[in-house]
C-alpha cells in the first residue's frame, strides 16, 4: 500500500488512534494523537527528535530493531501486540499496536497504530515488574531468552541485556556434561510433566570463568498462548565459597554444629554418607519421629522420602533442594530443605506449616464460597472458570462452555408466608440438587439473593438445553417441611435463561458477554409466565421456549 504525507495527514491527522511511520525506527510522520502518548506536547516537538528508540526500553532495543527490519523488507499487515513505551519523563504507557508495510515515497516503511490500554501481557510487564530488580530474571523457551534483565545480564558476564540478547542461546553457558540433562529437565517443564524446583548451579561465562547460582524455575503461558519458562537467579559465589570454606573446616566446628542444630527452632538434622541421622534436634524428632515420643533417648526415625530425595539430588547433580508439602510421620505437613554435605551426608531442616496451610486453606474456602449454600460466589466462580479455560488450552482444545442462570420464581412471598428461615432452607436445597444434578467438572454458583448460575464445560446448545430442563424438573421437585410433621411444604419453581459461549468459529463469546445473554433470556422466561426456560445466542433477538410451560 502506497502512501504519500499528505494522503496520510488527511486520513489519521486528527484521529484520536496514534499513528506513527518510521523507516529505521526513525520517524517520517507522525499524529498528533501519538506524540502525546509518549508525552510530547504536539507534532513538531516529536519531530525534533525523531529517534523512537528513546521511547523502547533498552531491553528490549535489540529485538525491536530486528523486528523493524523484518517488516521493512516484507509485506502487509504484521498483526496487533500489547507492549509499554517509555514517556519522555521516564513513565511507562501501555500501548495495543498494530505494524504494517507501507511504500512510502521510495522506498518501504513500517506505519504502527497504537491505543493507550490499561496494561499488558506481554514480557515487557515482566520487564516493567522486574527489570530494575537485583534479582536475575529471564524468560526462557527450550533453552533460548526470550527476555532477561539487567541483573540478569550482568550476572552472566554481560554489560546489559541488549548485549546478552545478542546471542540468547542459553545451553552455551551449561557444561557440556551436563547440557543433555538440562536440555531435558526445561522440556519437561515445559511440558508440565514436573514443576521447576529451586536448585544450585555452576555456569560457565563466555570468557571461561564460573559462577554459581541459585535457580527457581516456574512455568508460564506468554501472551502468545504458549509455555514459557520464568527462571529468577541470585549470585552465590559468596555463599559457595563460604561453604567451601566450611566444609574444610567442618571436623573442629562439628561439635558447635551440633549444638546450633539443637538450638534451631525449626527441624533440623544431619544425615552421613549412609543416610543415617547423626545428629538431630526436638522438632525434627517430633515430625519425623516414630516412637511418637520425641524425649525419647534414642528415637528411630522414618525418613525414607528424604532418602528418595537424595538419592535424586545425587543422580542429577544437585546440591540443593525443596520438598514442599512434605507429609511427615507426625501426620503434620512440613517445607523441607535439603543442602548435600562434602562427603556424602546431607543437612535436613523442615518447617512446620500444618497450622498456617489449614488457615490459609480455610480463608481461601471463605473468600470463594457462599456460606449459606455452600455454592461458589462470584469471586469463586470467575477463578474456577480461569483455571478450567486454561487447562483447556494446555490441552489445546477450545474453550466452549453451556451457561444456565435460574431465578426461583416468587422466591419473595416464600419468604414473606413462611419466612426467612424457610427460605433459607429453600436456597440451600436447590443448591444441594443442582450440585448432585451435576457433573464434578461443572460449576455452581449463587449470583445473590435467589438467582443461581451453572456452567457446564464443552456442552454443546443440545446438552445444555437438555440439562436445563432436568434442573426445572429437580426444582419443581423440591419440599421444604414449614412444621415438624411435615403436613406443609414450601415448593418452588424457577425461571431460566440458557445460552452457550466460548471459542465458537464464527467468533468468541466471553463469560461476561454470555452472562448478560442468560440474564436477558431468564427476563424473558419471567415475562412469558415464570417456571419455564428460554435459549438465548448473542445474534438471537427472539428466545424460543423450551420444556414446561405451566406457572
Amino acid at each position: 500500500m502506497r502512501f504519500e504525507p499528505t494522503e496520510i495527514a488527511r486520513l489519521y491527522g486528527r484521529s484520536r488512534v496514534g499513528v506513527v511511520v518510521h523507516k529505521d525506527l526513525k520517524a517520517v510522520y507522525v499524529n498528533d494523537a501519538y506524540a502525546k502518548m509518549v508525552g510530547r506536547r504536539d507534532v513538531q516537538d516529536f519531530m525534533a527528535s525523531p529517534d523512537m528508540r528513546q521511547y523502547i526500553p533498552p531491553s528490549f532495543h535489540y529485538e525491536a530493531v530486528k523486528l523493524v527490519d523484518t517488516y521493512q523488507h516484507s509485506s502487509g499487515f504484521h498483526g496487533w501486540k500489547k507492549v509499554y513505551n517509555l514517556r519522555v519523563d521516564g513513565s511507562p504507557v501501555w500501548m495495543e499496536i498494530s505494524d504494517e508495510t507501507v511504500e512510502w515515497q521510495d522506498s518501504s516503511a513500517v506505519l504502527t497504530t497504537a491505543q493507550m490500554i490499561d496494561n499488558g501481557t506481554t514480557a515487557m510487564q515482566v520487564d516493567h515488574m522486574l527489570g530494575r530488580s537485583f534479582i536475575g530474571v529471564m524468560v526462557h523457551r527450550n533453552m533460548t531468552a526470550l527476555y532477561v534483565n539487567e541483573a540478569f545480564a550482568r550476572l552472566m558476564g554481560a554489560e546489559n541485556a541488549s548485549e546478552f540478547m545478542a546471542n540468547p542461546n542459553v545451553l552455551r553457558f551449561v557444561p557440556k556434561r551436563y547440557q543433555e540433562r538440562a536440555t531435558k529437565h526445561v522440556a519437561a517443564i515445559l511440558s508440565g510433566e514436573i514443576h521447576g524446583e529451586r536448585h544450585r548451579v555452576e555456569d560457565i561465562l563466555d570468557d571461561g570463568t564460573s559462577v554459581w547460582r541459585d535457580l527457581t524455575d516456574e512455568r508460564i503461558l506468554l501472551h502468545d498462548g504458549k509455555p514459557a519458562i520464568l527462571t529468577t537467579a541470585h549470585d552465590v559465589r559468596e555463599e559457595v565459597e563460604m561453604h567451601d570454606a566450611l566444609v574444610r573446616a567442618k571436623a573442629g566446628l562439628e561439635e558447635a554444629v551440633t549444638e546450633v542444630i539443637r538450638m534451631v527452632p525449626s527441624a533440623v538434622a544431619m544425615l552421613d554418607n549412609k543416610l543415617d541421622v547423626i545428629h538431630y534436634n526436638h522438632e525434627f524428632s517430633r515430625l519425623f519421629g516414630t516412637n511418637g515420643n520425641p524425649e525419647d533417648a534414642s528415637p528411630s526415625f522414618e525418613i525414607a522420602a528424604l532418602r528418595e530425595c537424595y538419592a535424586h539430588l545425587k543422580e542429577n547433580g544437585h546440591g540443593h533442594a525443596t520438598i514442599d508439602e512434605m507429609d511427615t510421620p507426625s501426620g503434620r505437613l512440613a517445607d523441607v530443605r535439603m543442602n548435600m554435605m562434602e562427603g556424602g551426608g546431607v543437612m535436613i531442616s523442615a518447617t512446620d506449616i500444618t497450622d498456617h496451610k489449614r488457615k490459609e486453606e480455610f480463608l481461601d474456602t471463605l473468600a470463594s464460597t457462599d456460606p449459606l449454600t455452600r455454592t461458589l460466589n462470584r469471586r469463586g466462580f470467575e477463578s474456577a472458570v480461569s483455571r478450567l479455560r486454561e487447562i483447556r488450552h494446555l490441552k489445546d482444545k477450545s474453550w466452549v462452555f453451556g451457561l444456565i442462570v435460574l431465578d426461583l420464581d416468587f422466591f419473595k412471598q416464600t419468604n414473606d408466608t413462611y419466612g426467612h428461615a424457610i427460605g433459607d432452607r429453600v436456597l440451600e436445597k436447590v443448591a444441594e440438587v443442582l450440585r448432585q444434578a451435576l457433573r464434578d467438572d461443572d460449576l455452581v454458583v449463587r449470583l445473590g439473593g435467589e438467582e443461581f448460575a451453572v456452567l457446564l464445560p464443552s456442552a454443546t446448545v443440545a446438552v445444555t438445553k437438555r440439562i436445563a430442563e432436568r434442573l426445572a424438573s429437580l426444582i419443581r421437585d423440591v419440599e421444604v417441611p414449614v412444621d415438624k410433621d411435615g403436613s406443609t411444604v414450601a415448593k418452588v419453581t424457577a425461571s431460566f435463561g440458557v445460552t452457550v459461549g466460548g471459542e465458537g468459529r464464527k467468533k468468541s463469546i466471553e463469560l461476561a458477554e454470555a452472562m448478560r445473554v442468560a440474564d436477558r433470556a431468564m427476563y424473558a422466561a419471567k415475562q412469558a409466565g415464570r417456571n419455564q426456560i428460554k435459549f438465548k445466542m448473542m445474534d438471537t433477538e427472539d428466545a424460543k421456549p423450551l420444556g414446561s410451560q405451566s406457572s
